[in-house]
């Protein structure tokens, strides 16, 4: 893919995450923008973590230790 391709599809993740954490925020009774960034940071917590793990272990695959 070309970088032009990596950047829309980012862009379309990072909307998406606003339009969920917007929903969450506007089903609160009271709306904030420390609040709307809490949740935001937790939803893409939820998203980066096992992202990590998976890459984690796809190098753990790709590249074993050879002694």
């Amino acid at each position: 893919m070309k970088k032009t391709d990596w950047l829309i599809a980012l862009s379309f993740i990072v909307i998406g995450l606003s339009c969920l954490a917007m929903a969450i925020l506007f089903s609160l009774s009271h709306y904030s923008t420390l609040i709307f960034f809490g949740i935001l940071f937790q939803i893409c917590l939820w998203f980066i973590i096992p992202l990590l793990i998976l890459i984690f272990i796809w190098i753990i695959l790709k590249f074993p230790n050879k002694k």
